[in-house]
């Protein structure tokens, strides 16, 4: 299951280059006349270049122009649409339940297009290695950073997720050897989360970015990052909730990777916590 490549062109045509939008915009006119076309034959429909179709292809993350058209077929091939929706006025109870799933589906099925499995591996070895790993996020990004220190804190990892930047910017200073910091933010360019990057460079604690698809800030800074899709923004469903959902998905998927390279560590480690708070219930 792939995420929809119409639905990532669409998001993302008011920052492309004006070449590359130009074959966007035909692309998404005529998406099912694709596939019979060559690069050359496209290039000249759409007023641009082949080089600008290559180009396209790469900010997009796919290999090549072959891969844009299986990646619209498969869009193409699909009962209906794939995307988002937002909350109407006055909407019945019904349609909102309906298009939270469907929003909640989508965020989900379009992560699967950021998700670079070796990246994934490499994040996963540098949490194991960690000596500390120290998590931040503003806003509903700080309730991902939360859930991940969680996790690790119970596989028996030193991980905090402090909210306040100046005590992590303290901590990121006095770091012991083969600390870690991970920022998360959805827009790539929050403030706060941005000058921490700049301050683990600044004292050499490797970093991962969890971000949107996209080049920004954190992108520029974080020495991995794993991407998130580039959701269209709306009125009521404005990067709070299918950016979270998306967030803590590549988090669960961090964790089942992680826990699986040591797998008896983890379940005995598991038990333990279970059984620490099993006095609350």
């Amino acid at each position: 299951m792939t995420g929809s490549i119409v639905l990532q062109m669409e998001t993302m045509l008011a920052k492309l280059p004006a070449s590359e939008r130009k074959a966007a915009r035909y692309i998404l006119d005529e998406p099912e006349e694709i596939s019979k076309l060559s690069i050359h034959t496209l290039a000249e429909k759409a007023g641009t270049s082949a080089a600008a179709i290559t180009r396209l292809c790469r900010s997009l993350g796919l290999m090549g122009f072959p891969d844009l058209k299986v990646r619209l077929s498969i869009d193409n091939a699909k009962p209906q649409k794939p995307g988002y929706y937002d909350i109407e006025r006055e909407e019945t109870v019904h349609n909102v339940i309906r298009k939270t799933v469907s929003n909640s589906q989508q965020a989900i099925q379009d992560t699967m297009l950021h998700l670079q499995p070796e990246m994934i591996e490499q994040v996963v070895k540098h949490f194991s290695e960690a000596s500390v790993i120290y998590m931040y996020g503003v806003g509903a990004s700080a309730i991902v950073a939360a859930d991940a220190a969680q996790k690790w804190l119970r596989l028996g990892k030193l991980a905090f997720a402090l909210q306040d930047e100046h005590l992590i910017a303290a901590a990121l200073a006095s770091a012991p050897p083969h600390a870690l910091f991970m920022g998360v933010s959805y827009s790539g360019n929050t403030r706060e989360v941005v000058q921490l990057f700049r301050t683990a460079k600044q004292y050499g604690v490797c970093s991962i970015g969890l971000s949107r698809f996209g080049s920004h800030k954190i992108s520029e800074l974080a020495d991995m990052m794993l991407y998130t899709p580039l959701a269209p923004e709306a009125t009521l469903r404005s990067g709070a909730t299918s950016s979270r959902l998306a967030q803590l998905v590549v988090i669960d998927i961090l964790f089942f990777a992680y826990a699986s390279t040591q797998y008896e560590e983890t379940i005995t480690k598991l038990g333990r916590t279970h059984q620490a708070i099993s006095f609350l219930k």
